[in-house]
């Protein structure tokens, strides 16, 4: 009997308990957001969607080709591809693509990256329809300059240094005048010697019949 008392007590505590939670925040301003209208304000190490930045103050790319992000990736979901620049004879950037639907986020490309051009953004809705349309590509990836330069604001990066400006090309060699043919004195013909009747060898001399003995 005791105990059944005891125990209705206590149910009638908790729900007491609950109640007291339900009028605290009756009277409490909501805190819900009109989302997607009211975006968010992340912090800036929230790890979002994977970008490329560009210099902030010269719009120029920040990838150097280095293929770090490339090889620290434990998804291997980022793929780079690049030739070694004639001019420069440096690495050169002509595809980057990377597979979102493999990517986990863990931040360590960005970490890695001697540039800072490997970012995080706080971009989270990448719902699609095909895994294809996953894979971003350069085009994709590439912030804008005012877009990179909000969030080398936000994550407070360094400015990154601008690239040494590439040589000039060297000049053609201008073609050699052509030199004035000399005037050569024209080849005699050659007059073969004809060979006198002293250098000739003597011919012999005819033997002279014999007599006949009478």
């Amino acid at each position: 009997m005791f105990a059944l008392v005891g125990r209705s007590i206590e149910s009638l505590y908790q729900v007491a308990r609950g109640l007291k939670t339900v009028f605290k925040h009756t009277v409490r301003p909501p805190i819900t957001k009109n989302f997607p209208d009211d975006m968010p304000d992340l912090p800036g190490h929230f790890r979002g969607r994977l970008a490329l930045a560009v210099n902030p103050q010269t719009s120029e790319h920040l990838c150097i080709s280095c293929l770090q992000c490339e090889r620290v990736c434990p998804d291997k979901c980022i793929q780079i591809t690049s030739h070694k620049s004639p001019e420069t004879n440096k690495p050169e950037l002509i595809e980057f693509k990377i597979d979102h639907g493999l990517c986990m986020f863990c931040g360590l490309c960005t970490e890695v990256c001697p540039t800072s051009c490997i970012i995080n953004t706080n971009d989270f809705e990448m719902a699609d329809y095909t895994r294809e349309s996953l894979v971003y590509d350069l085009k994709r990836l590439t912030l804008s300059q005012d877009e990179s330069a909000h969030y080398f604001a936000k994550k407070e990066l360094p400015m990154p240094k601008p690239k040494p400006p590439k040589p000039a090309a060297k000049p053609a060699a201008p073609a050699a005048a052509a030199k004035p043919a000399e005037d050569k004195p024209e080849a005699k013909p050659e007059v073969k010697a004809e060979a006198k009747p002293q250098d000739l060898p003597a011919a012999p001399a005819p033997e002279s019949p014999k007599k006949e003995e009478q």
